[in-house]
């Protein structure tokens, strides 16, 4: 995509070459798989997969995996391989806890009532400008699962279960892979996210609100603590694929036009470019926390057929 005379675009497509007087920046924020620098250092026969790519069990080869990160499809998938009865490992990102149903309902409807009706009640959703960092424009979901209906996921009942936790990987070298030593803290930070910030806050917007909804079932204390060592010998380990669960970034390396900022996120306001005729939506965080959902996209779009249609 490329400025062309008059104010124009001109666009290369796999289809040919057209020439438009408006565009619109509906590729999403999930472009480009993330993979860290380190995985250049593991061994040549390891197997590595981003969860892109993964698609079940039965694509890997035998033997033990290690899964690096704790969003929600490393969760998810680390759970689909303990009950195809696979040996995982699990580096454990900072990704908080989420009950999947709490004061009795789905959380994602009380995250969609709190969204759609919270300025009602004086609950008005943060905009970009007032995160205390741009880099939370990209945080990780919680961490829970709408498999089998939907359910919590919990780091610790994974390692009840069998699967081998660990910190946060840093390092590779030799074919030995070492890993931060606060696995402990990094649960316990799981785990208390939910609870100080959106548990509050639904509570209060129930209460505002006045629905008739059951009080929260508070989770039972659990004392489970790991033993992994903060070094894991691969082939020792058995462990013969690795599975970056870390995310995507964003690419706009299709755009030939200078309006990207340092993050290689589009300079707008409410999703109008710097660039006149240039537009962007369904990225995260473009004028909310919702913007980049099905069930947010459709305000920024709306906003941005109006600016087209003039």
């Amino acid at each position: 995509i490329a400025s062309a005379n008059g104010g124009a675009f001109d666009v290369e497509t796999s289809q040919g070459a057209w020439r438009a007087r408006n565009v619109v920046l509906a590729t999403g924020g999930f472009q480009k798989a993330k993979i860290p620098p380190l995985s250049a250092q593991l061994p040549g026969h390891i197997l590595q997969l981003h969860t892109d790519d993964y698609r079940n069990p039965g694509q890997l080869p035998d033997g033990a995996m290690l899964i690096v990160g704790t969003g929600q499809s490393g969760g998810q998938i680390a759970e689909e391989l303990l009950a195809a009865g696979r040996e995982v490992h699990l580096a454990v990102s900072t990704c908080p806890e989420a009950p999947r149903r709490y004061r009795g309902r789905d959380v994602f409807y009380w995250l969609m009532q709190l969204g759609m009706n919270g300025h009602e009640y004086g609950f008005n959703a943060p905009t970009p400008e007032q995160l205390p960092s741009p880099a939370l424009r990209f945080a990780c979901n919680p961490l829970l699962t709408g498999a089998d209906g939907g359910h919590d996921i919990h780091l610790r009942d994974f390692g009840r279960r069998g699967i081998r936790l660990h910190g946060h990987l840093e390092a590779a070298h030799d074919g030995v892979l070492t890993f931060t030593d606060d696995l402990p803290q990094r649960l316990a930070r799981v785990e208390s996210g939910f609870g100080q910030r959106m548990g509050p806050m639904l509570d209060a917007f129930i209460a505002a609100a006045g629905i008739d909804a059951p009080p929260a079932e508070p989770r039972a204390a659990d004392d489970w603590l790991p033993s992994e060592p903060a070094q894991l010998n691969l082939a020792a380990a058995g462990i013969t694929s690795v599975l970056w669960a870390t995310g995507y970034q964003l690419d706009f390396s299709i755009l030939d036009i200078p309006v990207l900022d340092e993050w290689n996120y589009p300079r707008h306001s409410r999703g109008v470019t710097e660039h006149p005729g240039l537009y962007a939506v369904g990225l995260p965080w473009l004028t909310g926390q919702a913007s980049a959902l099905v069930g947010g996209v459709g305000r920024d779009a709306e906003y941005i057929a109006g600016q087209i249609a003039g």
